[in-house]
């Protein structure tokens, strides 16, 4: 009993020694090493201006869906399935459950980490037992992240998680863009079909003019056959606008996440929405806000800043504490025990390896800034010629409805002037020609003003008030 008892105190002061040299070697070294400072708060190298420069009438921002001042209830329907059945969401959510089961892996590194363990032991020798041992215990490991190398690797972990969350947003941003310009892109053809009708009829009114003029002997026959390949020419655009109008429709079966069902989602009665006054778009740092796909960059700037101090914190030194505590039934002695070891282990050579991976750190958070940097300028000119182009935009839609004005009047002057036998069908034909392919081309630029403000909305990273998994869009 005395002789364990001897034990027991030789590994009591050895344990006293250890932490002794423990504490004064992790003194030296705590004096001559700082862990890397992890910026949380990264800015991109250029800065913005103070505004745009086609400022909103707006002063506050509205809470509420981006699309919301549409007020299209068939929009916000499709929205919503598409936001709900959509497969990439799908793909967003599992990367973003990837993301943080590494954040939990990175975390639980930090802590210590307990086993249950148990061992047999038996010596024979001429067939008799000679020693045996039983041990049934805990195991525990911890490394004390001096230097704050787990640390980092967690923090990193939390950024790429981070980063996920906002590539999750950014897909609905962009899922919720792609779906308003399918829909309009359908009514629109939807649209087109009707005027191309309207114009069909008023083809076949004056060829049926022109062939009551020619039996009578008013005209000649060539301006039947002008009209005839007038009538032929309008409805042969009937075709192609039916095969657009399918695409869009079968683009917006597949953003809801169904099959193409060969089914109308748009009919007849669905009409471009009006437009007011420009959304809220603040000032350009406002970006760094709210548009997920920046908010993407400026986390994944920080998960490589935090690498940078955990590649640093790797050539440092790594101080493990394990220890064992078991009930032991053996030979010599039988009763609880147990084991504590203390190690620091300092890396000497490593022909370069361990600063090459800081260089390499270094340079890809170098990297990231840059594409950060770039990517906020390249929002800034996102907004701006947004901006521009709507307000363009509307001033061509103002010439184009003027022209086509004059243009009715003309048909007008020139058809009577026909009928009474004043001119001939050429100034008639030229005018109504002119007059339908303005009529479709003022339809499909009201289209394109639609899609100015939905770039806008989309460059200014568009609210969309809605949660799924505890992550809520904004």
């Amino acid at each position: 009993m005395k002789s364990i008892n001897r034990r027991i105190e030789a590994v009591q002061n050895s344990t006293t020694h250890l932490f002794i040299a423990l504490i004064v070697v992790s003194s030296l070294l705590l004096t001559g090493c700082q862990p890397h400072a992890i910026n949380p708060s990264p800015e991109p190298l250029q800065k913005g201006g103070v505004a745009y420069s086609i400022p909103s009438p707006t002063s506050t921002p509205v809470d509420q869906n981006w699309w919301a001042p549409f007020k299209d209830a068939k929009l916000d329907a499709l929205i919503d399935k598409a936001l709900d059945g959509n497969f990439e969401i799908m793909w967003g959510l599992a990367r973003l459950d990837q993301a943080g089961a590494l954040t939990r892996q990175a975390r639980a590194a930090r802590l210590p980490q307990v086993d249950l363990e148990a061992s047999v032991l038996r010596d024979w020798a001429d067939g008799d037992t000679r020693n045996r041992l039983d041990r049934v215990g805990g195991a525990l490991a911890w490394e004390v992240d001096v230097f704050n190398r787990l640390g980092s690797a967690e923090f990193a972990r939390q950024s790429e998680r981070a980063a996920r969350a906002e590539d999750l947003q950014a897909i609905r941003l962009s899922l919720s863009a792609e779906v308003t310009d399918a829909y309009f892109d359908a009514i629109e053809q939807r649209r087109q079909l009707a005027l191309l009708e309207k114009q069909i009829d008023a083809d076949k009114d004056l060829l049926e003019l022109t062939e009551l003029r020619f039996q009578a002997g008013l005209t000649a026959s060539v301006d039947v056959l002008q009209q005839s390949s007038v009538l032929a020419e309008t409805e042969s655009l009937v075709p192609p606008t039916e095969a657009l109008l399918r695409v869009s429709e079968n683009r917006l079966d597949v953003l809801i996440g169904q099959a193409p069902d060969a089914l109308d989602r748009v009919d007849n009665d669905d009409r471009f929405v009006v437009i007011g006054d420009l959304p809220f778009t603040g000032v350009p740092s406002d970006l760094l806000l709210n548009r997920p796909d920046l908010r993407v960059i400026k986390n994944e700037l920080v998960a490589a800043d935090a690498e940078i101090g955990q590649a640093i914190a790797e050539r440092l030194p790594r101080i493990t504490l394990d220890g064992s505590f078991f009930y032991a039934n053996g030979s010599d002695f039988t009763g609880p025990a147990g084991i504590f070891l203390g190690s620091i282990v300092q890396p000497l050579l490593d022909w370069g390896a361990r600063k090459a991976e800081v260089e390499r750190s270094r340079a890809l958070y170098v990297e990231r800034l840059a594409v950060f940097s770039q990517a906020y300028l390249q929002a800034i000119e996102d907004v701006e010629n947004a901006l521009y182009q709507e307000r363009k935009q509307r001033e061509f839609l103002d010439r184009l409805e003027r022209r086509r004005r004059f243009l009715e009047r003309t048909v007008e002057e020139t058809r009577d002037r026909y009928t009474n036998g004043l001119t001939d069908f050429l100034p008639v034909l030229d005018a109504i020609k002119e007059l339908q392919r303005i009529e479709r081309i003022i339809l499909r630029q009201e289209r394109a003003l639609l899609g100015f403000r939905i770039q806008l909305h989309r460059a200014l990273g568009g609210r969309i008030n809605t949660s799924q998994n505890g992550d809520t869009i904004q």
